[in-house]
């Protein structure tokens, strides 16, 4: 059997020939390469098992090069350990964006070294078995929608051709689900899979009853949409408001389907934007061309309907700020180790029957409708009802604020501060930077206010874009809360990993606790306990609750 190959890409010739030496042990043949060009071509025609790039290289970066491979299904499945310098979080970052499996931050030592190169070795049979047993050819493998198992658009994209140039015209619908970030966001992203899996299900049986000869693709490019290819030839679809009757029928169809398997959803949140559209061949035009303006011929004739939606939004929300009808709720924040309430995050959301039963989806869609600070009042003021009702005990209430509050003028928080301190070491402002602090100083001074008064100081969104390392090392905040993007599929990455252990040594060194939000599966559970992360919270450990008892239940429940 031959040995494993293994691609060292470095201009460094003495740290290629490191990099060689720890190798030994594994028993690899290793091939080396100066520059990304080199790189990219032997990896191209050798296909190894695993490659260790220069992040810093002539010709190509290994970020450039790690993209090309992670590009195409047949270099996909190569393992690929990024080697650099640099060991930033936003390094590390762009790292996992462009698809590599790990990372190496020199200087490295030999166990380091054989250890990562050993684990991409181990995985990389696992892949191959695991495409063999799918029992579809390896291109379909790496096309197909992971939630749905339905083609993306490039598997049927040239039988849709076909269709077009025999029979001079082919059929389209979109199809495209309403509010899926607020509903991803409030029953989290393995709830939307499956709901997702299914409306893909319910799409291709209702297309296979409506149209003749359907081809049914998912796209997920800027959300969560499907799009239905059919024959045309021989029906009658220029009669008036034809197209019309088929998308608000298959609308409806849709929705009491939905309804019916997902009890749970809203019904105001469970909704359908369908669009039709009508390709006429034309052989002078190139066939994509033809085919992608018409997806979104189809896309647009729901635009009008997504802004009439906005609209009504925008009008339940004002009447929502109008009448104050919003509910306080308690998420609870466990201790990793006992298992016990550490304390609460303070949620707001609208009313149960309305659009806005999810907070993410309440306070976004305000910013997008300028009724953010209209909204903020009411919430405080919800907020604060509700805490002079509460027995606070040994337990922490975080309070969600926007960075960039603290500078307006009509934000007032007086009485809101007042209360905190007189309540000392209960309250943490858990700040979210959407926008640049412009004066950090005097923003500190304003923190150092808070603290003085015993109310503690937590970053929201640690590990993404929005909270700066700048702003960490600048606030010292007193709590660092890692973003969900990092918790998701923590335990299946390493690099992610890596991003954490980063933001966990960081905390230690400021003296802040770490909070990893986000939790729905007992692996990132597990791996965020593995990482040393302070406290947790999730709907795998509870969902937020308007009784503060009923959250300990809850908790005790999920971790017995």
């Amino acid at each position: 059997m031959s040995r494993p190959v293994v691609l060292i890409a470095d201009d460094d010739e003495e740290v290629a020939l490191l990099l060689r030496t720890y190798l030994k042990p594994l028993d690899v043949e290793v091939i080396v390469a100066r520059d990304g060009e080199e790189a990219l071509a032997i990896a191209q025609s050798r296909l190894p098992a695993a490659v260790l790039l220069d992040v810093m290289m002539p010709k190509r970066s290994g970020w450039e090069v790690c993209q090309a491979l992670k590009a195409v299904q047949r270099t996909s499945q190569i393992g690929v350990i990024l080697v650099t310098g640099r060991g930033d979080v936003k390094d590390r970052l762009t790292g996992l964006q462009v698809g590599a499996d790990d990372y190496l931050v020199k200087p490295f030592d030999r166990n380091e070294v054989t250890k990562r190169v050993q684990a991409v070795l181990n995985r990389a049979p696992e892949l191959r078995k695991e495409a063999v047993q799918a029992g579809r050819s390896a291109l379909e493998s790496m096309l197909l929608d992971r939630a749905t198992a339905l083609p993306t658009l490039p598997i049927v994209l040239d039988r849709v051709k076909e269709i077009l140039i025999e029979q001079g015209e082919i059929g389209i619908v979109f199809v495209d689900l309403e509010q899926f970030e607020a509903i991803e966001a409030e029953y989290g992203w393995a709830f939307f899979d499956e709901l997702l899996c299914n409306v893909g299900q319910i799409v291709s049986a209702e297309a296979r009853e409506r149209f003749r000869n359907p081809l049914v693709t998912c796209h997920r490019t800027g959300g969560s949409s499907f799009y239905i290819f059919y024959e045309t030839r021989g029906q009658d679809l220029i009669a008036e408001n034809a197209s019309e009757r088929i998308a608000n029928d298959l609308r409806l169809k849709l929705i009491d389907t939905t309804k019916k398997r997902f009890p749970s959803i809203a019904a105001e949140q469970m909704g359908f934007f369908v669009g039709t559209a009508r390709i006429d061949y034309r052989p002078q035009i190139r066939l994509e061309r033809q085919v992608y303006h018409g997806m979104q011929t189809a896309a647009d004739a729901v635009r009008d309907a997504e802004q009439q939606r906005k609209k009504q939004l925008t009008r339940e929300l004002r009447d929502i700020i109008r009448r104050k009808r919003i509910t306080t709720l308690f998420q609870p924040i466990v201790r990793a180790r006992e298992g016990t309430v550490f304390g609460y995050e303070i949620l707001t959301r609208g009313p149960a029957s309305s659009s806005f039963r999810n907070s993410d989806m309440l306070f976004s869609f305000a910013r997008e409708a300028k009724l953010a600070w209209a909204l903020e009042a009411i919430a405080l003021e919800g907020a604060m009802r509700r805490l002079r009702q509460v027995d606070f005990a040994d337990r922490k209430f975080l309070l969600n604020l926007e960075a960039e509050m603290f500078g307006e003028s009509e934000f007032r928080i007086h009485e809101m501060v007042t209360f905190f301190a007189e309540n000392k070491g209960h309250f943490v402002f858990e700040l979210t930077e959407r926008a640049a602090i412009e004066d950090y100083a005097q923003f500190r001074e304003l923190l150092s206010e808070f603290r003085d008064k015993g109310i503690e100081v937590a970053i929201d969104d640690a590990g993404s874009g929005y909270a700066s390392l700048e702003a960490i090392a600048s606030l010292a905040p007193d709590y660092l809360k890692i973003t969900k993007g990092l918790v998701s599929t923590l335990a299946e990455e390493p690099i992610k990993q890596d991003l954490v252990r980063m933001l966990v040594d960081l905390a230690g060194k400021i003296n802040a606790k770490t909070i990893a939000e986000g939790i729905e599966t007992q692996e990132e559970y597990e791996t965020c306990r593995e990482l040393g992360i302070d406290l947790l919270q999730g709907y795998y450990l509870a969902h937020p609750q308007e009784e503060l008892r009923a959250g300990d239940e809850e908790v005790a429940a999920a971790l017995s």
